[in-house]
């Protein structure tokens, strides 16, 4: 058996599955169980949020391990589904370890057009504001903060900003808006123009993945996630008071 090719199997599918949002104690399970296939005496995985690591061991090979650096997380459950089937029809004899490398490969990290993620996200922006009470005067509103919303993205991905500094300004900018779009239309509910162009910015997926693994017991893991998801949230409030005080949304 080719270990090297199983290791990179192993650690390719670790790095899609972190990437793509999946749970910590999922990642060490589809690892493990890819390892597993080399009958070794000792196979080895471990995963954290920032990063995933394994070990082969066997008196008969030389010992292999693994680092690799996890620095960008997003959410396709597509991804993490498409790496548990892979895994399962490796495991089970349905693939071959060339097989089972090159459709990990295979696996896109975008599967939508970008324009088209672009419209959904001003479509959920939309929606909300119906969702909370709003009129249609608000969901159209709501839909401009949107547009804005994802100009102020795409600026921000042509510079190294860190995700706290990418939150910042993004709700910021929503901030500005929801009250300017306000100040024109005084018939419009400035806090539902709000907090519905903050929705795709709310990290609903790291607060529930922080209460999965901490349950399955990775404390870790799970503290990392429940603190990602904290200055996630602190970096919106921060954001959209700023931008309130800016255009006097607020009084202090």
């Amino acid at each position: 058996m080719n270990y090297k090719k199983l290791m990179d199997t192993a650690m390719l599918a670790g790095e899609v599955m972190m990437k793509s949002g999946a749970e910590t104690y999922r990642v060490e399970d589809t690892m493990h169980r890819i390892l597993r296939s080399a009958n070794v005496q000792k196979t080895e995985a471990f995963a954290i949020t920032t990063g995933i690591f394994a070990t082969l061991d066997d008196p008969a090979i030389d010992s292999i391990t693994m680092i690799r650096r996890i620095s960008e997380r997003g959410i396709n459950l597509n991804n993490i589904s498409q790496v548990n089937q892979i895994s399962r029809d490796y495991c089970d004899g349905r693939l071959t370890l060339d097989e089972a490398y090159d459709s990990l490969k295979g696996i896109r990290q975008h599967e939508y057009k970008h324009w088209f993620v672009n419209l959904n996200i001003v479509l959920l922006i939309g929606s909300f504001a119906l969702v909370l009470g709003g009129s249609l005067l608000d969901m159209a509103l709501s839909a401009i903060v949107g547009i804005v919303l994802i100009t102020a993205m795409e600026f921000e991905k042509r510079y190294i900003f860190s995700s706290f500094i990418k939150n910042v300004l993004s709700s910021t900018c929503i901030a500005i808006v929801a009250v300017g779009l306000h100040q024109v239309y005084p018939a419009a509910h400035q806090d539902i123009i709000t907090i519905a162009g903050m929705i795709p910015m709310v990290p609903g997926t790291a607060i529930t993945n922080a209460i999965r693994d901490t349950l399955q017991g990775d404390y870790m893991s799970g503290g990392a996630k429940a603190l990602e998801a904290f200055v996630i949230a602190a970096s919106i409030a921060i954001g959209v008071a700023f931008g309130l005080l800016l255009l006097g949304g607020i009084q202090l």
